[in-house]
């Protein structure tokens, strides 16, 4: 692995501040992995988990790849509006923030070759996709589906409406999400104390926080996750914002409905997850360390169209 690579921006008591250029900066890492926190995967090196341990990578400012146990994945191109990823095994979680039609974050699982087009949160897993929010376009016939849809690929092409599940490493992807925006509230507290601030450095990036150990998204505005967890831009806090950081009102993933963000206990220390066992219709808690398979129950899939490109 390289050295991390950054711009330092400037330094507090109690913050550093840095700006990362390109996707697959290691954020974090649990148990046994090929990769360390706080260096960066150049494109077409492999990522790899062992048994109970996770990874999260940063995309483009905003979107994480989030790698359950016994996963292995491959980031093809790694510019930030370029980025195209491949799972060669086990599980992931991808939440996304700022693609769309014309720049899509490409991924491929198994025979699938699928483009996020919408800002979500998508599952991945041994040429199967789910849409727990967002819209993706498969790369192959142009189709697009929305949130609730599950595309695979490993026994002929289908597709299903999947009503409810949750898994283990969801759960821990959403958590990790709800932490980060907390700590985006405590670095736009040392942000109001900074004196001369140049803001325009802070707005859409990825800022270092020693005191969590890991990198934060700052935006360039006012931003609500697809989990539904709000975050403070530098601006905003700069300019006299009140605003704080706050559980979203529609986290926990599709099916869910109105949760207030919860977890249902997930850590963030918790790693694993999968889709090992088929998609669960459970929503009760899961365990500190999720593993695979950490859902219970079988969807009832109805067909459907998918929707209009």
């Amino acid at each position: 692995m390289t050295s991390l690579l950054l711009v330092l921006m400037m330094q507090g008591a109690t913050t550093q501040f840095l700006v990362s250029t390109k996707a697959g900066l290691v954020n974090y890492v649990q148990g046994s992995a090929n990769v360390k926190a706080a260096t960066s995967v150049p494109a077409g090196e492999v990522i790899a988990t062992g048994p109970g341990a996770a990874v999260e990578l940063l995309l483009n400012p905003g979107s994480y790849l989030r790698m359950g146990e016994n996963t292995r994945v491959v980031l093809d191109r790694v510019e930030l509006y370029d980025i195209a990823v491949r799972i060669l095994q086990g599980s992931m979680v991808i939440e996304t923030n700022g693609f769309n039609k014309d720049l899509p974050l490409k991924v491929t699982t198994g025979d699938l070759k699928m483009e996020i087009i919408k800002d979500g949160i998508y599952l991945f897993a041994d040429g199967k996709v789910v849409v727990a929010n967002g819209k993706i376009r498969d790369g192959g016939n142009g189709l697009v589906y929305t949130r609730g849809y599950e595309i695979s690929n490993d026994q002929g092409y289908r597709t299903r409406r999947v009503k409810t599940f949750t898994t283990g490493l969801e759960l821990w992807s959403q958590k990790r999400d709800e932490d980060i925006s907390r700590a985006n509230l405590a670095v736009a507290r040392s942000l109001r104390q900074t004196q001369n601030l140049p803001v325009s450095s802070f707005l859409d990036v990825w800022l270092w926080y020693p005191a969590f150990g890991c990198f934060i998204y700052m935006p360039g505005a006012r931003y609500r996750s697809p989990y539904g967890y709000s975050y403070l831009s530098a601006g905003q806090v700069y300019s006299g914002g009140s605003s704080v950081a706050s559980g979203g009102s529609n986290g926990g993933g599709f099916g869910s409905g109105n949760n207030g963000g919860s977890s249902n206990g997930a850590s963030s220390s918790g790693g694993g997850g999968g889709f090992g066992g088929g998609f669960g219709g459970s929503t009760g808690a899961s365990s500190a360390t999720p593993s695979a398979g950490a859902q219970a129950g079988h969807p009832s899939p109805s067909r459907q169209s998918p929707a209009a490109p």
